[in-house]
């Protein structure tokens, strides 16, 4: 059994925002730091930022811009064995916010 994770699939992280009305801003990926990712995106007039921690485990939504006040929206810690499709989690988590529940 490992603990390391694979690395974030950019073109299927793309297309799942992109499926959610999402326009992606800006996309960083440190596999030298256990394959951590963020993205930058909006939806309509809203910022938000996705930030896979694969060292402690944590997939976060944030809202907001990093120069104002953000707020957390929804944070999973995944297993280190058998752990949720990332992608899937980031799709419902979008579903939520189409529906105005955030």
């Amino acid at each position: 059994m490992s603990n390391v994770r694979p690395q974030m699939d950019q073109q299927a992280l793309y297309r799942t925002l992109r499926e959610a009305h999402c326009t992606v801003l800006m996309f960083e990926d440190h596999p030298q730091f256990f394959g951590n990712w963020r993205a930058h995106f909006k939806r309509g007039d809203d910022s938000y930022e996705v930030v896979c921690d694969n060292r402690e485990g944590w997939l976060t939504l944030w809202k907001g811009k990093p120069s104002a006040s953000v707020e957390r929206l929804r944070e999973i810690q995944i297993p280190r064995n058998g752990e949720p499709d990332v992608l899937s989690m980031l799709h419902s988590w979008l579903q939520e916010l189409g529906k105005g529940r955030t």
